[in-house]
Formats: structure tokens, C-alpha cells, sequence
């Protein structure tokens, strides 16, 4: 547990080192691409109401809910200031406020960093948003690491407000896991341009192995200085074993006592 604890600290710290210093877009809405026909399916059979799928194997290798959290990824990075007009996931597109699913009653986690093997090397930020209290948000507790909800440059709240913003990085696409099921039956239904084969590859994709932005273990004269300058401004990796040693105990304590 702490050497999966210690790696996603420094997995998160290679993102941080990746995406701090720049804006971030005021946004509203979380957006979905499948094929036409998955939301035809999603109508006839299941009501009208996505379900959370099984996360795949696709990012980091080492991610701790692949295989073992439910939910439905959406995306948040705008593209020029707008929703992107296009998707490699699907020519369908749904939205859904962030309002109605990122509120007092949702805990933000970070899970994963990674980029796939592609000529453009797009970095990938993968959150996981879940309902306080429930069997996934008592997994993320114990396996991934909580953000702040109005203090983290991937997407945070503004206090007593429905604002949000999300990180704008050239580069960066912050992808978002909702662990909880989507009524679609009165949401807003668009149709996108497609970017390649145009859904999502079955098992999904892992992450380029020898990146030096995202990889822990690849460290290259550029990510050692990075990852020096942030552990001395921010501590060292010392204290998050500790931190993460104290909230194993705790969830141990939790579980004896439900």
C-alpha cells in the first residue's frame, strides 16, 4: 500500500511540475463522446441511464483503479475557449453540468498521468469525481490521493459559487471518472467530428514507457531538475509516506468499527 501510495505521489508530482504556472478556463460542463449507437443502446435497453463500466488497463500499468473502479469517463479541457468539435471516441456527444455532479456532497481524487504512444504525445490528467460516502469513494480514500476541491489546477470550484475552471495547458487533457450512473433522458444530445477510428480502443491504451515528463521510473536531466526543484519546495517524499501511513491506519480503524 504505501509503495502504491509513494509511486501516485510522485506520479502526481511529474503533473504538477507538467502544469503549474499556466491559466486555467472557466468551464460548466462535463462532455462524453461514444458512437451514435452506443447512446441508441443506452435509450432502448437501460432506460436512458448510463451505467458505470469497469475501468480498463489503458494509462499507467501501475493505476490503482484499473480493473477494479466503476465509472464513466468524461472529458472538462476545452479547446480555443469552446467544447472540442471533434473526438476520437465518438460522433456523439452528451453534456452534463458540473454543478449537478462536482458539489459539496463529491470528493476529487487524482489517479493517473500518463501520454500514449502517438506523434502528438498529448498528457493525459485522469481525475476520479465520487459521491462522499459511497463504496467508491471509500476506495478512492484508500487507494488514490484527494485533491482540494478549491485548490488543485486540474479542476476546482470557486467558493460559493457554480464557477469552475480547469487547467489550459497546451498538451494537457484532463479526462474525468464519475463513479456514479447518468440519467440522459431530458440532456442535450450533439453531434461531433470524428478524430481516427473514432471509439475507444477495447482494453484501452497504456502509457509511452519511455516519457520523461510522465514516467516515475525514466529520469532524464530536464525531469530530474523538475522533480528536484519540487521536492525542495514542497518537502520530501518522506513526509508523504507518513501522511499516507497515517490514512492506511485510519481506514483500518474504519473498517473495524462499520
Amino acid at each position: 500500500m504505501l509503495l502504491a501510495f509513494d509511486y501516485l505521489h510522485r506520479l502526481l508530482k511529474k503533473a504538477d511540475t507538467y502544469g503549474n504556472g499556466f491559466p486555467a478556463d472557466r468551464v460548466s460542463v462535463l462532455y462524453r463522446n461514444k458512437p451514435f449507437s452506443y447512446f441508441q443502446n443506452i435509450r432502448r435497453y437501460h432506460h436512458s441511464v448510463m451505467k458505470p463500466c469497469m475501468k480498463d488497463h489503458g494509462g499507467d500499468y501501475r493505476n490503482p483503479i484499473n480493473g477494479r473502479l466503476a465509472g464513466l469517463f468524461f472529458g472538462v479541457t476545452l479547446y480555443r475557449g469552446d467544447l472540442p468539435d471533434r473526438s476520437p471516441f465518438g460522433d456523439t456527444r452528451v453534456t452534463v453540468p458540473l454543478k449537478e455532479v462536482f458539489d459539496d456532497y463529491a470528493n476529487l481524487y487524482f489517479a493517473d498521468f500518463y501520454c500514449k504512444p502517438s506523434r502528438t504525445r498529448i498528457h493525459y490528467v485522469t481525475l476520479v469525481l465520487a459521491k462522499s460516502g459511497s463504496y467508491s469513494d471509500d476506495f478512492c480514500r484508500g487507494h488514490l490521493i484527494m485533491l482540494r476541491p478549491y485548490d488543485n489546477i486540474y479542476l476546482r470550484r470557486e467558493p460559493y459559487t457554480d464557477t469552475y475552471r480547469s487547467l489550459r495547458r497546451t498538451g494537457i487533457n484532463v479526462e474525468v471518472l464519475y463513479t456514479e450512473a447518468i440519467d440522459i433522458s431530458n440532456r442535450p444530445i450533439s453531434f461531433t467530428a470524428i478524430v481516427g477510428q473514432g471509439h475507444s480502443t477495447p482494453g484501452g491504451i497504456q502509457k509511452t514507457r519511455g516519457c520523461v515528463i510522465c514516467n516515475v521510473d525514466v529520469r532524464g536531466r530536464e525531469a530530474d531538475w523538475d522533480v528536484n526543484r519540487y521536492e525542495k519546495a514542497h518537502g520530501t517524499i518522506v513526509y508523504d509516506i507518513f501522511v499516507n501511513l497515517l490514512r492506511f491506519l485510519w481506514n483500518c480503524l474504519r473498517s473495524l468499527f462499520r
